[in-house]
């Protein structure tokens, strides 16, 4: 099916799949840079010359934009680096898994309760293991 570019933003802004989607106006069309991002997840890439950005688009971010950065070494005590390498092994018991949630109901529930979910699979998962093991025997 054929479309133009801003169909296919619009069918991927609302999670819809663009599979089998052809973009007829993708070499003529200027596309926003977080417009550009959001096709890419949905696998249509817009070329580089196409995309076009804004500053009026970006949102301030104290996290990130009060902060003063540099390009230099962080000089660190002996303490500092002791206490550094403390805290990533105290987290190095920590498995990470990655999962795919399509809807988006069930993702904004995971990340509203994300400090839970740990807790929950971490028995789940125990549970299953145990299981698969009797099984086995």
């Amino acid at each position: 099916m054929k479309m133009k570019v801003e169909e296919a933003i619009e069918l991927a802004k609302s999670d819809k799949s663009l599979e089998g989607i052809t973009i007829e106006d993708l070499k003529d069309a200027q596309v926003k840079a977080v417009d550009a991002l959001i096709l890419a997840e949905k696998g249509i890439v817009i070329p580089e010359q196409n995309i076009y950005y804004d500053d009026a688009d970006i949102a301030y971010d104290p996290d990130f934009d009060d902060v003063e950065w540099s390009d230099r070494p962080i000089q660190l005590t002996w303490e500092e680096k002791r206490a550094l390498a403390k805290q990533f092994a105290e987290h190095e018991d920590e498995i990470s898994v990655k999962i795919k949630i399509t809807d988006k109901e069930i993702r904004k529930w995971v990340h509203d309760n994300y400090d839970k979910m740990g807790v929950i699979l971490e028995h789940f998962v125990i549970d299953i293991y145990k299981a698969n093991k009797m099984m086995k025997e």
